[in-house]
This record gives structure tokens, C-alpha cells and sequence, in this order.
């Protein structure tokens, strides 16, 4: 496929790198549509699609177009650092939080002693005596996830596939930067965190990308780690999404029953009758439509009460909210959260309401933004003529802005099941992880 990349330098002109085309957009028309005649141009030319990737204001858009002028885009938008994987395929992952580390071991073998320096013989000194490893060096090394791990995927996993060859990803590749994103998600965590996801306008995806993170999360760091909690002042649509559905008495006011019946802390063989327990490790726990607890609504104190029990066996709590900011639940799990994960499709709507969300936040909750995320959603009814002002108002608030591709299994309603995910959205969900758990564990 033919690559290249244009910046745009200003509203009505940008360049071509490479071959110092120059792109001037005539008035009544944009500078976008002057790059999309561009590139259909090029298609066209090359009889086969083409590959642009847009650079403006540290951004980068990643665009394919057709000769036919059938236009996609599925890379990242935002403060994101985006590179082209040239075993072919393209790195829309994350920013490397650090280089990969190496451990390297001499052989073993008989050495000998030192000899004891020159100048220390002379003066009748005793020698320097040796430093003792802490660590005995016939200890088995660990798995080091970095290089030294062959390449699965790309052209070099490919020909490791067919050949038996174990050749290493590149550096910059899309592998690599899943396999630091999974280092990430790994880390440690204060002794319980709160992710919560939250928009105030409803049918936004809150729930696919609560089960989603809670899913990713639960895969790298084990079963037992986490739990997902609908959090909703009336009960949501949890329980139709997850994988496995909760039975009978598995919900948010049996849990608070029980706890209020028991003698000190709940147990963990009680706690675990109330959770419903997925194929990737996570709990969850869901809200119940018929009681008159619900009818009065999961208040403030139930949430409270609610990570106070979870908190005893538990690491981190994925909050799935409501779309009411009065609710006692939803004032509780934002201002509470160690990560706010925020979904935004490409509708002006839900945008707004996003941002207006979070303009409410940055006056009412000193510091909110410092740990949000906002995740820009594809799915039908986009219009992508208004992502770039939704990207550009959201980087203005100084928050994260992350991309998640189109998945069936979210805009349809079906229950998520990992297996039948598509591969770029388990590796987007990797990389919002990833990013979760950095704002769990930064200081700012």
C-alpha cells in the first residue's frame, strides 16, 4: 500500500512530505477536502489505496483512501505519538512509557579472585573486598517482555511462523508498544483504586467500555482483581452485556444486605455468592430493577458502603455510572475516581454534553481532569466533520484523548465476550488500560 504524509501549516494550506507538493485549499472549501481530492488523486494513480497520515498540532489522523474516494480512518487522534510499523502494519497503539530493560548475565564459569590493585599493595592497604550479588546468579532468569521475546505478529511474526526464525519486533512497532502497554497494566496499584465511566448522556457506549477495561485489566493482572459494579441510580444494562449473566441475589443491595448482616468484614466465600465471576478473571456485580431499594435509588452512602466492602478483597472497582449528575451514586463514583474514563462518539451531542460534563468538573473537582481519559468512539451514525473540533475542545481542557475503532459487538448489543472481539479493539482496550492504570498511579 502506498504511504505518505501531509501536515497542514495552517487553516487553508499544507505540505506533502517527501516530494514538496504544496496544498492550498480554494475558498467555499477547507483544507481537509483539498488532502482528501489529494489523496483520491494519488489512489487513483497508484490504481490501489492509499495511506495518508495527517499531522496538525501534534496530532496525527490516519486516513485510508480508495481510488473509488472511499475514505476510512482507524488510527489515533489525540497528544498520541503515531508511527508506521513498516512490517506492515500500522502502530496505532500508545506512547512507550519507557524502554524495554534487559538483563544480561556473564557465563558461568570459574573466575578466580581479583587481583588486588597495584597502588593497594604498595601502601600494605587490604584489598577492596568483593561486593556480594544480592541475588544468586544461577537463579533462573524472568520473562523479559521486551526484545528479547520473538516477533508474533507483522511481517516478522509471520516469517517467525513459517520459518522457525525468532526474530524481535522493531523498537518503535505496534507489538512493542502493546507489549509495554501490557507492562503497564501489570504495575502496581494503591491498595484499591476507583476507574469510573461516566457521560451524562445516555446510549454513548459507557457500558461496552466499562466491561471492556474491567475485561483487559482482569486479564493482565489476574483473577480476583477486579470488579466491575453498576453504579447506575437505576439499574443498567450490565447484566445484558458481560459474558456471564448474574443469577438470582447477585446484586448491588444483596451485597449490602449481606454486609450489613455480618459481624465484622464480610467474608470472602460471602462476598463471592453476590459477584458473578467472568471468563477473563473479573467480578461483577450488577444493579437489580425490582426492589424498593431501587426504587429509591442507589444513593451516596450505598456507594461508599459499596467500595468499603470491595476494598477488603479487591484491587480496583470499574464504576459503570448513570446519566444523572444529581444521583448520589454518580456524585460519589466521579469524585471519588483515580481514573475518570470518558466515551465520546463522533455526535455533536454527545460531545457536547461530554465536554460540558467535564467544564462542570473543572470547577467542582480540583484536579478531575489530571486523571481523565477521553475515549472517541466509532460507530454508526458518526459524523466525522465534527472530529476535529471535538478532539481540539477536549485537548484545550488539558485531558488525554484516546481512539477506539468501530467494534460489532458494542454497537449491536450483544454481550462482550473476548474471544469474539475484534483484534484492533483488544488492542485498543489494551492501550486505554494501560493508560488507566498510568492515571491510577501518577502523583499530579
Amino acid at each position: 500500500m502506498h504511504e505518505f504524509t501531509i501536515e497542514i501549516v495552517s487553516d487553508t494550506a499544507a505540505r506533502v512530505t517527501g516530494t514538496g507538493d504544496e496544498l492550498v485549499a480554494p475558498a467555499g472549501k477547507t483544507i481537509q477536502d483539498s488532502i482528501y481530492e489529494y489523496s483520491q488523486k494519488r489512489a487513483v494513480d497508484a490504481g490501489a489505496p492509499v495511506e495518508v497520515a495527517v499531522h496538525r498540532s501534534g496530532r496525527c489522523t490516519q486516513v485510508t483512501v480508495s481510488p473509488d474516494g472511499t475514505a476510512t480512518r482507524s488510527a489515533p487522534t489525540g497528544p498520541i505519538p503515531t508511527s508506521t510499523d513498516h512490517d506492515g502494519e500500522l502502530d496505532n497503539a500508545a506512547p512507550v512509557a519507557q524502554e524495554p530493560v534487559s538483563i544480561t548475565m556473564d557465563a558461568l564459569g570459574h573466575t578466580g579472585h581479583p587481583a588486588p590493585d597495584q597502588a593497594e599493595k604498595e601502601s600494605g592497604r587490604h584489598p577492596t573486598p568483593v561486593r556480594r550479588q544480592a541475588v544468586s546468579i544461577l537463579a533462573a532468569p524472568g520473562i523479559n517482555p521486551g526484545a528479547a521475546e520473538p516477533a508474533h505478529t507483522g511481517m516478522r511474526g509471520r516469517l517467525n511462523a513459517a520459518l522457525g526464525l525468532r526474530l524481535t519486533p522493531k523498537r518503535q512497532s505496534a507489538e512493542m508498544r502493546l507489549r509495554a502497554a501490557a507492562a503497564t497494566i501489570t504495575g502496581r496499584v494503591p491498595d484499591f483504586a476507583t476507574v469510573t465511566v461516566a457521560n451524562i448522556k445516555g446510549g454513548v457506549g459507557k457500558t461496552p467500555i466499562a466491561v471492556g477495561v474491567a475485561q483487559t485489566l482482569a486479564t493482565h493482572r489476574g483473577g480476583a482483581s477486579v470488579v466491575c459494579a453498576d453504579l447506575a441510580e437505576s439499574a443498567g444494562s450490565l447484566a445484558d452485556r458481560v459474558p456471564v449473566p448474574p443469577a438470582d441475589g447477585q446484586h448491588v443491595f444483596g451485597l449490602l444486605a449481606a454486609d450489613q448482616a455480618a459481624t465484622g468484614h464480610l467474608r470472602p466465600s460471602v462476598l463471592g455468592r453476590h459477584l458473578t465471576r467472568q471468563p477473563s478473571g473479573e467480578d461483577v456485580l450488577v444493579g437489580h430493577h425490582d426492589t424498593a431499594a431501587q426504587r429509591a435509588g442507589l444513593g451516596r452512602e450505598d456507594a461508599a458502603a459499596l467500595a468499603s466492602i470491595l476494598a477488603h478483597h479487591r484491587e480496583i472497582l470499574v464504576a459503570d455510572t448513570g446519566n444523572n449528575p444529581l444521583a448520589g451514586s454518580w456524585q460519589w463514583a466521579v469524585s471519588q475516581a483515580d481514573a475518570l474514563v470518558v466515551p465520546v462518539p463522533l455526535r455533536r451531542d454527545a460531545a457536547t454534553t461530554a465536554h460540558r460534563m467535564l467544564l462542570d468538573l473543572s470547577t467542582s473537582h480540583s484536579g478531575r481532569l489530571d486523571r481523565t481519559v477521553v475515549i472517541i468512539t466509532d460507530g454508526p451514525g458518526d459524523s466525522p466533520m465534527v472530529e476535529s473540533d471535538t478532539v481540539d475542545a477536549f485537548i484545550a481542557l488539558g485531558v488525554q484523548v484516546l481512539r477506539m475503532p468501530y467494534e460489532p459487538l458494542f454497537a449491536g448489543g450483544e454481550r462482550i465476550v473476548p474471544s469474539r472481539l475484534r483484534r484492533t479493539t483488544t488492542d485498543s482496550l489494551t492501550v486505554i488500560a494501560a493508560t488507566v492504570v498510568d492515571l491510577i498511579t501518577s502523583t499530579g
